[in-house]
């Protein structure tokens, strides 16, 4: 495979379980190899956050399990698991998850 990486080739599996909470850290897991789409896993631990941050391209956050806050345009946004949001390239925004959260980000350029 030249475009994924780190993804399940012989079985299925879930994806939440791919990567892992771990206590005052933010993780990472890279799944694709591409400079115009960049899809990563990310797992915060309770009160992780990162602040304000903008990106190449249009960004979608996809939550896998707990609870994300998302600031764009000074309104938070609360995101439960299953629930799904876009950040337009460019615009500012910061992420937090209060009490941990699993969750998929996808940057298009």
């Amino acid at each position: 495979m030249d475009a994924l990486r780190n993804l399940p080739t012989q079985q299925p599996e879930q994806l939440a379980q791919l990567i892992q909470i771990q206590p005052g850290r933010v993780v990472s897991m890279s799944m694709s190899r591409q400079e115009n789409c960049q899809m990563t896993l990310l797992a915060f631990g309770d009160g992780e956050s990162v602040s304000e941050e903008r990106y190449f391209g249009d960004t979608l956050y996809y939550v896998l399990e707990g609870e994300l806050h998302l600031v764009l345009e000074g309104v938070s946004r609360r995101l439960c698991a299953g629930d799904c949001l876009a950040v337009p390239a460019g615009e500012p925004h910061e992420v937090a998850a209060p009490g941990g959260c699993k969750l998929l980000q996808i940057t298009l350029s």
